[in-house]
């Protein structure tokens, strides 16, 4: 049976129990909220799920969800571990912030562009990469007991380029 999550309005959240937070950034992708929905439903993943759906058409029936608030701040304070699509924003977000993040590609975005971000921030351990969405809740699991590497931005090199076109 799943946990209850408090709302405490349109732009905060507190925590009250293990929380999952799902978002989907500013597109959407039914199926992760789909699945999640019925994970949740059936019992496989029993903590506390809160998601932002986006301009998803499919509306979950067993946790609480919104489609956007003007920050993912207080969602992402209170979460114990977040799973996301592959947006950029959110990816580097979550991992400059050193949070639990899972991530499933949205592959209904621009064939696959994603991937390459996800896969380097998995490969670097910043993340992990829920590659098939059946494997979701053991990944959920998962990122609970990881602890993740630090995000350290790698050394700026432009300047070198320039440098070095300069020189030639």
């Amino acid at each position: 049976m799943a946990t209850t999550c408090r709302q405490t309005g349109r732009s905060s959240i507190r925590r009250t129990a293990v929380m999952i937070f799902v978002t989907v950034g500013t597109a959407h992708y039914d199926p992760l909220i789909i699945a999640m929905d019925r994970y949740v439903r059936d019992g496989r993943i029993d903590d506390c799920v809160i998601a932002q759906i986006g301009r998803g058409r499919y509306e979950p029936s067993s946790f609480r969800y919104f489609r956007f608030i003007s920050s993912l701040e207080s969602a992402y304070k209170a979460a114990d571990v977040i799973v996301s699509t592959g947006g950029a924003g959110t990816t580097m977000e979550c991992v400059q912030k050193g949070l639990k993040l899972v991530v499933v590609e949205n592959t209904s975005l621009m064939e696959g562009h994603q991937s390459q971000l996800i896969g380097e921030m998995a490969r670097r351990g910043h993340l992990l990469w829920c590659r098939d969405l059946e494997n979701l809740p053991m990944q959920i699991n998962e990122a609970k007991e990881t602890s993740f590497e630090p995000f350290v931005s790698d050394e700026p090199t432009a300047h070198l380029y320039i440098l070095q076109m300069l020189k030639n």
